[in-house]
This record gives structure tokens, C-alpha cells and sequence, in this order.
């Protein structure tokens, strides 16, 4: 039952997705002002095209210029043209050729055949037409459903958080996707905000699900009150072992973050994520212990690390680093200190996001997630009492690395 529910909401969601034009449906499904003019131009155009054949086969002779050439108008016309619209080209054309044939007489014999051969050829450009527009609308629908599909799993990260501000984008190696085999899950929370970064062996539809397995288990586990951090990795750890076939696994950095000034993460098989402090050193958050991905029985720990108001939180996924020039180098986010720097955090997400497709000639062969998070305010002591707060700290915090 729940199930049909859900079906049938991302139905309705999906129809009322495809009444809406999107830059990636066919010109077919636009209806915009600038879409009807230029259908409209066209359809002049092509008409007056039909009408000069007409002209040139009535003063040349249907030896040189077979009648049959006057489907041309409505054959071309049916790859973009709604089929009334063809029809009504087609009938145009199929009329100036029974016109023809009365003006010429003598030959009724070949200016039938020839008549017959635009008929048939103007029908088919109708039948193309109809063809086409069915096919357009659905797709259309199918690119709605899995837009609908693609947003559950892959939710909207939110611009704020407790004590934080957040920028992420998420490029899919394939084109017509917006989500891939990477993962980027923020769960705000009350008071401690946590989020899990991560990238699924594999591409294609395997990949997709074995990151919804772990994004929808990272959720349900921060929702369960009293797990810390290393409790939900394995929560997710085990939701992954259990959806992963023999050969599969999931690089994950799992991360919460303190209003007190500290962030803990724990950190399987995945990249290092970087600091950049206050004053614009760039540092690795090099962890006390790795351990192995999701999936591949990872002996899960956690490691701690002071973060100041101003410094900045650099996540990603391993297409980032991946990425090629046409010379081979490889992407370094040491060379874009100057974009991490900039003010506005949505700005230098963008930008760091411009400058990583410029460096790949806008190609990548991966996947790619980033999250940057700035910590925007002091530390909120409870009571108004700095030892307090410290003391609640110290319990919470068994080590601190850096």
C-alpha cells in the first residue's frame, strides 16, 4: 500500500513536471512565445519553398523536376512541425501537384505516377510527425519521473546550519543525469550538524541505488536520538553491506559538527578533507586512524578536530581530484586558494566548480560532490558560562588532533 502511495505521488509530481517547459526537452515539447514564432517562420517558409518547386516544375517540365520533390517541404517540416501542421503542408503540397497535373495534360500518365509518389510521401511525413510527438511526449514524461526520482535521492543541502554556513554542488558524469554514484546527505539536526560525503564503487543504476541505500540509512540513523557518530557508521556500514554485492563498497567521510568549535569525523577509505583557516593556511584533516570502505567490514573510529569562526571546510568526492587537462594533470585544490578565499561561499562553490570543468574541458569521467562548510559563529556557552561550556566540551570530545 505504502508503496502505491509512493508511486502515485511521483506520478502526479512527475505530470505536473512535464506541463512544464525544461532547456532539456525536445524542441517539440516547447511552447514558449520564441518557439512559436520560429515554428511559425518556418512553416512559412517551407510553404513558399513547396510553391517555388511548383513554379519551377510547371515552367521546366515534370521530365527535369519530378512532381514528387513537392513532398520535400512536409518531410522536412515533420522532424520539427506538429502533425497538423505537416498536414496542412502536406495538402498544400499534394494540391499544387494535382494543380500540375491539370495545367499539363499530354502526359496524364507521368504526372500520375508522380502525383501517386507525393501523395505517399506527404502521408508519410504526417505519419512521421505523429510518430515523433508521441515518442517526445514520452520522454518527456520519462525525464519528469526521473527528475522527481533524482531530487528524493538526492535532496536539497541547506545554506545554513547551526553555527555554519554550507555551499554543495553535484556534477554527474553523464549528461542527461543529475544524480550519480556519489553521495551528499546534511542532516541539520538540533543543535550538532552532521553530513556524509561519499563515493559508491561502479557507475550506472547500481551505483545510484547503493548510494540511495546509504543516504536514506544515514538519515533514519541521525534521526534515532543518543547515536554518535561512529554509532551511525556503522548503522550505515551495515545497511551498505547488506544492499553491496560481493564486489561492491562505498568511500564515506562522516562529520559533525560542534557549535563548541570542534568537528569529529570518521573516515572510510575516502579522501581527506581540507581546512582552510582563518589566516589561509590549507590543511589536511588527516585522521588518528583510517579505515576501510563501507561494505568491507571497516573498523570504524573517530577523530576530532578544533575549528575556529572563519575557517573553512573543504569535502569532495575523488572525481574532483580525478579530473584531467588535455595534458594529463591532475586537479589540485591547492592552486585554488584565491577561489576558497573568496567571501561569498556560494560564489567560490561556484567558481571552484567553473574552474574544475575548465580544467577537464568540461569532460569528466567521474562524478563529483562538494561541500563547503565556514563556521560563522562563536561558541554558544550554555548559561553564559565559558568553564561550563568547556567542561560539556571536554566530556563529549576524548581527543582532540588539531
Amino acid at each position: 500500500m505504502e508503496g502505491g502511495l509512493v508511486s502515485a505521488s511521483i506520478k502526479v509530481r512527475a505530470q505536473n513536471e512535464a506541463s512544464s517547459a525544461s532547456p532539456l526537452d525536445p524542441p517539440g515539447d516547447l511552447s514558449t512565445p520564441d518557439s512559436d514564432r520560429l515554428r511559425g517562420a518556418l512553416t512559412l517558409l517551407l510553404a513558399l519553398v513547396v510553391a517555388a518547386t511548383a513554379v519551377m516544375i510547371y515552367l521546366t517540365g515534370p521530365v527535369l523536376i519530378p512532381a514528387a520533390w513537392l513532398a520535400a517541404g512536409p518531410l522536412l517540416g515533420s522532424l520539427v512541425l506538429s502533425p497538423r501542421i505537416t498536414a496542412l503542408l502536406a495538402g498544400w503540397a499534394v494540391l499544387l501537384a494535382g494543380g500540375l497535373m491539370a495545367t499539363q495534360p499530354a502526359r496524364p500518365g507521368l504526372l500520375i505516377s508522380h502525383l501517386s509518389v507525393c501523395l505517399l510521401l506527404a502521408g508519410f511525413a504526417v505519419v512521421n510527425s505523429a510518430l515523433r510527438t508521441a515518442a517526445q511526449r514520452r520522454i518527456t514524461q520519462v525525464r519528469a519521473v526521473a527528475r522527481v526520482a533524482q531530487a528524493a535521492i538526492l535532496r536539497d543541502v541547506p545554506a545554513t546550519v547551526t553555527a555554519g554556513k554550507l555551499a554543495s554542488r553535484y556534477v554527474s558524469a553523464s549528461p542527461e543525469a543529475r544524480v550519480g554514484g556519489d553521495l551528499l546527505e546534511v542532516v541539520p539536526g538540533p543543535g550538532h550538524p552532521r553530513w556524509l560525503i561519499g563515493d559508491t564503487r561502479g557507475k550506472g543504476l547500481p551505483a545510484v541505488r547503493l548510494a540511495s541505500v546509504a543516504m536514506t540509512s544515514f538519515r533514519d540513523a541521525c534521526a534515532q536520538p543518543g547515536l554518535s557518530l561512529p554509532e551511525i557508521a556503522r548503522v550505515v556500514d551495515g545497511s551498505v553491506t547488506r544492499a553491496a554485492n560481493d564486489e561492491d563498497f562505498v568511500t564515506a567521510v562522516f562529520a559533525e559538527f560542534d557549535p563548541h568549535g570542534w568537528l569529529q569525523l570518521v573516515l572510510c577509505g575516502h579522501p581527506t578533507p581540507l581546512r582552510l583557516s582563518a589566516d589561509g593556511e590549507l590543511r589536511a584533516l588527516t585522521p588518528a586512524a583510517y579505515a576501510t570502505p563501507l561494505g568491507l567490514h571497516p573498523d570504524i573510529q573517530s577523530s576530532t578536530f578544533t575549528v575556529t569562526v572563519g575557517d573553512r571546510l573543504v569535502f569532495y568526492t575523488d572525481g574532483l581530484l580525478e579530473a584531467r587537462d588535455r595534458t594529463g594533470q591532475f586537479f589540485r585544490l591547492e592552486d585554488c586558494l584565491d577561489t576558497l578565499r573568496n567571501p561569498d561561499l556560494q560564489a567560490a562553490a561556484d567558481e571552484l566548480l567553473a574552474r574544475l570543468l575548465a580544467h577537464a574541458r568540461r569532460k569528466l569521467d567521474d562524478d563529483v560532490a562538494l561541500l563547503l562548510v565556514e563556521a560563522t559563529a562563536p561558541p554558544a556557552w550554555p548559561d553564559g558560562d565559558p568553564a561550563a561550556g568547556l567542561a560539556t566540551a571536554s566530556r563529549r570530545v576524548p581527543a582532540v588532533i588539531s
